[in-house]
């Protein structure tokens, strides 16, 4: 058998070159499909250039292909076909690249485009024939229409190539894969002229007739193999994406139900008509209903009633494409309640929302959590009453009111509670706070708002007028003339109360609350049990109160206090036995300030601590001059304070005074009250033992005052009892006092103590006195408090 290329009469090297140039011209036509983007700048005018270059290639390709079976010689007949060619081919070419790049594609439009591309190669094709081969031309009928239906074919795999290898990113970047769409369009397109010979010329122009083999049949088994080719290429790598596309849904499938399933929140689906298609094992356990039974319900069934109605509206509009997240209560299977924070997004299938899908996190613990955080922000947790955070909030919300009204802030303390904390422990004065919290409830039944701002101190927010205030006040003093109940022990408190009123006494928060406080102080000044409006002049009251305060800190340093001395003296021996030390704050701007004014100052800054070292080494010294002057073993009382007492240096700090001045402990007596000495009582007895192992005298003072017992009174290692000037005072006129005081002397006398009676003023309390055989006395009878230079005179005056 002959080689396939004898069955053709033909210039092979004009087809080569034809096959060369087409090769070429569809690679360029691919590249311009895949690089091209229809809606970038200056697209339109590239695709048109591109089509012209498509147009003269696919010309010079047909002339070639003309050439290679039969040269002519004329030049009309070369500009001629030249023009047909290149107009028609340029035209198809610019629909072929406008329509492909257009990315939608219909089934229409690529029947059109098409017919469209087939009828113009047919025509410049047929027409290149009748040109060229005019003299030869000879219809065959039946190779004909099978030449047009071969163009037909090619055409469509053509545009059908074009338009997948446009689509698809994956084969836009494969390089060999537009190569081989390029090899095979070209070799079909460079096939179809000789195609077309069969039908419209003489067979023996371009074949050899006498072989046995039909050299029709191998021209169309090319083309048809090329057609294939653009058929099985994007076929082939379209089946292997679908199948890599299906592997990855499958893991994706896979993926989705492992996040699903497995999901820590409780995930779920829902149709249009609010029903669940799918569950999660963690919605089962939220809920306590079993997959099963959850996808028979809708979503509502297991919404609490409260919010059902938000619940619905959130899912129709998550219906509507919206995303949300939304907090509500759902009811459990065992109709308990739970905290969930859902999203919702809507389920698109198709550009349709066909449901909504849920993720649900359980947040119950964490709101609770919150609600105790927010409650251990706004309340006392000793008495559960607001405290002074909510107080502060409630009170600037009714001052940011449009137009508040007028209300009141009423500030309560209670009177010596420091003392129950003193005596009986810090823990039993905390179950007397939170009783007194809720005897105020009590009493005010829920109307006000009652807070803790802390300590003993309480304040109530009462939005009542003026008179109606001071009933109010009234009222809670009178609810604590009933004694509290604590441990089976009665405690009987009394309570002093400021009040300020808005707008008269402040337009701020802090204004009100300093106005009720000046107001609230001034009832402790002068009474107990007491309430009172504030008024100006208590601002001026507490600024001098102020000013003291700030001047005391100088005080020492600036040696503006002094110490007095009063006399004490034994009336049966007629002579003075010693004398008690006495502070006194000599202010450069307002002269002489009693204790009364600044002592209490001094406890409540600490600067008691460093007044009463000084006092007591001042005392201690001018004693060790009396001594060297009088020949005579006087003693020297110095007071203590409880806060100074509880020192733990101060047995340390009494040793080092005595050895600096270089007096004899037991000319020294130490005065301490009845409280002090019942305050910690074990420490206590502990340090009065060592001040006595010194040597130092003790001496209770303003005895009868306070709560001590005669059992207590045993254990305490003192030297003397001091007698109250409350007693003294009408000791002749008040049998009861008589009593008292009788009773005192008596218990000092079988105790083995020594006894001695302050503010003695009159003859007649003296004598009543030397009566019950109290001889030691003290008082403005014999001398007041004086400087040591007029004590110096009272001894030389020998007035006892």
């Amino acid at each position: 058998m002959n080689s396939i290329l004898s069955l053709y009469n033909i210039g092979y090297l004009y087809t080569l070159s034809a096959f060369i140039l087409a090769l070429i011209s569809f690679y360029g036509g691919i590249t311009v499909v895949v690089n091209t983007k229809i809606d970038s700048k200056g697209a339109n005018q590239w695709i048109i250039l591109k089509s012209i270059m498509m147009g003269v290639s696919f010309y010079l390709i047909n002339l070639l292909v003309n050439l290679s079976v039969s040269p002519v010689t004329s030049f009309k007949i070369y500009l001629l076909h030249a023009i047909i060619l290149i107009t028609l081919s340029s035209l198809n070419s610019y629909m072929i690249f406008k329509n492909i790049l257009q990315k939608a594609l219909k089934h229409r439009s690529h029947l059109r485009i098409g017919m469209s591309l087939a009828t113009g190669i047919l025509v410049a094709f047929s027409t290149g024939n009748l040109v060229y081969f005019s003299d030869v031309i000879s219809i065959n009928p039946l190779h004909l229409l099978l030449a047009v239906i071969v163009i037909i074919g090619f055409t469509m795999c053509l545009i059908r190539f074009l338009h997948l290898i446009n689509l698809e990113e994956d084969l836009t970047d494969d390089k060999g894969l537009q190569l081989a769409g390029a090899f095979a369009a070209g070799t079909a397109f460079l096939c179809l002229p000789y195609l077309l010979f069969y039908g419209m010329i003489d067979q023996s122009t371009f074949t050899n007739s006498s072989d046995k083999f039909d050299p029709y049949l191998v021209a169309l088994a090319f083309i048809l193999i090329c057609i294939g080719g653009l058929i099985y290429i994007p076929d082939r790598l379209g089946l292997i994406r679908q199948l890599e596309q299906s592997n990855r849904l499958a893991k994706n499938e896979q993926q989705f139900q492992s996040l699903f399933h497995h999901n820590p929140d409780a995930v779920f689906s829902i149709n249009t008509e609010g029903k669940f298609i799918s569950v999660n094992y963690i919605a089962s356990e939220y809920t306590g209903y079993s997959i099963s039974e959850l996808k028979k319900m809708t979503f509502d069934q297991v919404i609490s009633p409260i919010d059902v109605e938000l619940a619905r509206g959130m899912f129709h509009r998550s219906m509507q494409g919206e995303v949300h997240q939304f907090e509500v209560k759902i009811q459990t299977k065992k109709e308990n309640q739970k905290d969930l924070y859902i999203s919702t997004v809507p389920i698109m299938i198709g550009g349709k929302i066909v449901g909504v899908y849920g993720i649900a996190k359980d947040v119950t613990e964490n709101n609770r959590a919150e609600k105790m955080i927010h409650y251990l922000a706004y309340h006392d947790e000793l008495t559960g009453l607001p405290n002074r955070r909510y107080f502060n909030e409630k009170l600037t919300g009714l001052l940011k009111q449009d137009e508040p009204e007028p209300f009141a802030v009423l500030l309560l303390d209670f009177d010596r509670f420091k003392r129950i904390n003193d005596l009986f422990g810090h823990e039993f004065g905390d179950r007397v706070l939170k009783a007194i919290g809720e005897r105020i409830k009590q009493v005010l039944n829920d109307r006000f708002v009652v807070a803790r701002l802390g300590g003993d101190e309480f304040t109530i927010l009462v939005t009542e007028e003026e008179e109606r205030v001071a009933g109010l006040a009234k009222q809670v003093l009178e609810s604590f003339h009933q004694p509290l109940l604590i441990d089976n022990q009665e405690c009987l408190l009394t309570a002093s109360i400021g009040i300020s009123i808005y707008p008269q006494h402040g337009s701020d928060a802090a204004e009100l609350l300093k106005h009720a406080d000046m107001a609230m102080y001034d009832v402790k000044d002068k009474t107990t049990n007491n309430f009172a409006f504030y008024i100006e002049d208590m601002s001026n009251q507490t600024l001098h109160k102020i000013i003291l305060e700030n001047d005391l800190r100088r005080a020492v340093d600036d040696n503006e206090l002094v110490v007095y001395y009063q006399p004490k003296i034994n009336t049966l021996l007629g002579k003075v036995i010693g004398f008690e030390a006495l502070v006194r704050w000599q202010h450069p701007n307002i002269g002489l300030i009693p204790p009364d004014e600044f002592i209490k100052a001094a406890e409540e800054t600490g600067l008691i601590i460093p007044i009463e070292k000084w006092v007591m080494k001042q005392a201690c010294e001018q004693l060790k001059q009396w001594h060297i002057l009088y020949e005579q073993e006087l003693t020297m009382a110095v007071n203590l304070s409880q806060r100074h007492f509880n020192q733990e240096d101060i047995v340390c700090t009494i040793h080092t005074i005595l050895e600096e001045v270089g007096l004899e402990p037991k000319s020294l007596e130490i005065e301490i009250t009845e409280s002090m000495a019942m305050f910690n009582e074990e420490e206590t007895i502990e340090k009065l033992y060592k001040l006595r192992e010194l040597g130092l005298e003790i001496s209770m003072d303003d005895f009868g005052t306070g709560y001590s017992s005669l059992n207590y009174m045993n254990k305490l290692p003192i030297n003397r009892l001091k007698i109250d000037r409350l007693f003294i005072k009408d000791i002749t006129n008040s049998s009861c006092d008589l009593a008292v005081v009788t009773t005192i002397i008596s218990m000092a006398r079988h105790l083995e103590l020594d006894i001695i009676a302050e503010g003695v003023e009159t003859e007649e309390q003296l004598s009543v006195l030397k009566e019950l055989e109290c001889y030691e006395v003290q008082g403005y009878l014999y001398s007041k408090p004086k400087p040591a230079i007029e004590i110096e005179e009272f001894m030389k005056a020998d007035v006892v």
